[in-house]
């Protein structure tokens, strides 16, 4: 049995080898191809967590074989008589408040705010990869289709052949079922089953470890040649409130949802090439270096009017550190801190701005974000960016992908959601739903230089951000993570790890 890797995956991993005859043995730490013809056996464990609470737990590997980047965990909610379900964006993430892998007493990555990173992360699946297969492995479901015009306004497709073939009045969420909409009809989309709590089961998912640490989706631990422990730590989110969500019939209700401990276990996958060939690689590569990326965490929190009296922010300096450090990009998201579990993406979303499109031409409106970076006395950009569709091509430029979301779910412009509920929720909702809540901004720092001792000043105008409280004043946080570049050594057995 093998794992086939594709081969023109990113590479960020040196060697330093120990022996200038390094070319007779395949690089087997390497993701990708190995340019030889050998037989790869796979054992496979499943360890139990060695410490478990419900708002933590440990896994110990096994010093053995090479660890494969693609081993899981999987999590279960525990069975509850108030029915909820795990977010559409994240999925069985939003349990995951913190993710670190440490060897002995080194961390070698740890990501704050996992659930809110994995927000961002998600929206770069493509709808099939979504539909097909994050729907059943970790929960997130955000696939996108055309919902048809029918022309009697029943749910039967009844219609022309053109109306049925071409006439897509909106865009929906993709869960395998036909639908029909248009942009005032409240058809009722009806979530899996599997995503949800009952009382007498609740969901149950699995997590790759090259989602949990970036450090392993660009290289495999070869666990055979390290004397020290490697453990993986699990800090779970809050479970009255940013676990699971709520059917808007049940919104007012305050159910806690707990971690069923008795299912939490770590399949973890570990490879063997042939003995002499390890054996050799481990001669020859005694001395091993791995540059990778890693993720630092700054908040803050933005205040909003109240309702009915929303003004710009005014500009906002934020340093979100970085000095001394070689960082590549960054990524922001602003979150409603009064939206949780009373929508479909509980509190792992990018709000975007308020819109007026009623009333006079005076009336109507988009908000607009001004936005720029500054870092070693330049700013990134020479004129603030204002624009959103230039914000999206910064976004694209950030991932070097496109984000698979509609328009109006990034900056709430145009009206292209289907108004189907789904749980209750209008997914055309600006609040509650889709609409405006992949807002995310990301900046790729193009001078290759590293950051002064001043650090990353992020420059923000909100105008302006609409209050999703009936009354008073409200606040969102703003979070933005910094890709750093570190470096681990392995050397006779023990690691350390430090910054480029």
């Amino acid at each position: 049995m093998s794992y086939a890797t594709s081969s023109d995956q990113s590479q960020m991993m040196t060697q330093q080898p120990s022996s200038a005859n390094v070319s007779a043995v395949p690089d087997l730490v390497r993701i990708g191809q190995i340019p030889t013809n050998t037989a790869i056996d796979i054992e496979t464990d499943v360890l139990d967590p060695v410490v478990h609470s419900d708002t933590f737990c440990r896994f110990q590997f096994q010093n053995k074989g090479i660890l494969h980047s693609n081993s899981k965990i999987v999590l279960r909610v525990k069975a509850n008589a108030s029915t909820g379900f795990v977010p559409v964006g994240v999925g069985i993430y939003s349990l995951i408040q913190r993710a670190a892998l440490r060897v002995g007493t080194k961390t070698i990555c740890e990501i704050d705010d996992f659930n809110h990173y994995m927000g961002y992360k998600s929206m770069f699946l493509s709808n099939e990869h979504q539909k097909q297969r994050e729907t059943y492995t970790t929960g997130r479901r955000v696939a996108h289709k055309p919902y048809y015009f029918e022309d009697d306004g029943n749910n039967d497709f009844q219609g022309s052949e053109r109306e049925l073939q071409d006439t897509a009045q909106r865009l929906g969420l993709d869960l395998g079922v036909q639908v029909a909409s248009t942009r005032t009809q409240g058809i009722s989309l009806s979530d899996h089953l599997f995503c949800q709590t009952t009382s007498s089961y609740g969901p149950e998912f699995a997590l790759s470890l090259q989602d949990l640490f970036p450090f392993l989706a660009q290289n495999q631990l070869p666990l055979f040649m390290m004397t020290e422990p490697v453990t993986i730590e699990l800090f779970f989110s809050d479970k009255n409130s940013e676990r699971l969500c709520l059917p808007s019939s049940a919104s007012a209700t305050t159910p806690s949802f707990e971690i069923d401990q008795s299912a939490t276990e770590l399949i973890a996958d570990y490879q063997y090439f042939p003995q002499e060939m390890m054996e050799q690689y481990a001669q020859q590569n005694a001395n091993l270096s791995f540059t990778f990326a890693d993720y630092r965490l700054a908040k803050r929190s933005v205040s909003i009017n109240a309702s009915g009296s929303e003004a710009s922010t005014g500009q906002l300096i934020v340093n979100v550190g970085g000095a001394g450090r070689l960082v590549t990009k960054l990524f922001t998201s602003l979150s409603d801190d009064n939206v949780k579990k009373a929508s479909l993406l509980n509190n792992y979303h990018s709000m975007s701005l308020s819109r007026e499109y009623t009333g006079t031409a005076s009336d109507r409106f988009n908000g607009v974000l001004t936005a720029n970076i500054k870092y070693n006395d330049h700013f990134l950009f020479p004129i603030d960016v204002d624009n959103s569709a230039q914000q999206f091509h910064q976004l694209t430029q950030t991932e070097g992908m496109v984000p698979f979301i509609a328009r109006e779910e990034y900056n709430f412009e145009g009206q292209g959601l289907t108004g189907a509920t789904l749980s209750g929720y209008e997914q055309k909702d600006e609040v509650s739903g889709l609409a405006g809540r992949f807002f995310y901004q990301g900046y790729k720092l193009n001078r290759n230089e590293r950051i002064n001792s001043r650090g990353i000043e992020l420059y923000n105008t909100w105008d302006k951000l609409k209050n999703s409280k009936s009354a008073g004043s409200n606040t969102a946080t703003l979070r933005t993570y910094l890709e750093l570049i570190r470096v681990v050594q392995l050397q006779d057995g023990k690691m350390e790890v430090f910054f480029a």
